[in-house]
């Protein structure tokens, strides 16, 4: 449990390919939307966001962590992972790649902090990194993040 948010499957999605990196956005938070942790404003927030200031949201090779301003349409604290057969590409460098992209939703600054630290935290041991990037089922990812 990060920040009080129990990561669930439904919240994780594997996916062959996306068309874009804007596509990536879109379906990796669908979880979040679903579930009404975030509105159709977050994720216009979220894309608008790497539009402005390129893809800073990308935090280790492979992985990208997009998010948007709690205000700008958050409404619960959760997370969404969705990992890609295929990369998709954040602009023409190779290292702007992602293959993993986990959706942050807070509604506020405090708990935007929780969540990023307990996810750098999982992230940080490269054995849970490699085994996200590998892994094949829902049920293997929750594993990592319990």
């Amino acid at each position: 449990m990060i920040a009080g948010f129990q990561l669930t499957k439904e919240f994780i999605q594997f996916k062959n390919k996306v068309n874009s990196w804007e596509e990536s956005i879109i379906e990796a938070a669908m979880p979040l939307l679903e579930k009404e942790y975030i509105n159709k404003e977050y994720v216009e927030a979220m894309i608008d966001s790497v539009n402005k200031y390129g893809p800073y949201i990308i935090i280790a090779p492979q992985i990208a962590l997009p998010h948007a301003r709690p205000d700008r349409g958050a409404k619960k604290a959760g997370f969404s992972i969705m990992k890609l057969e295929e990369p998709v590409a954040f602009s023409h460098e190779e290292e702007h790649k992602v293959k993993l992209l986990i959706v942050l939703s807070c509604e506020d600054d405090s708990t935007h902090i929780e969540i990023l630290q307990g996810i750098v935290e999982i992230l940080s041991d490269e054995e849970k990194k490699k085994s996200i990037l590998l892994a094949e089922t829902a049920e293997s990812v929750l594993e990592i993040f319990s």
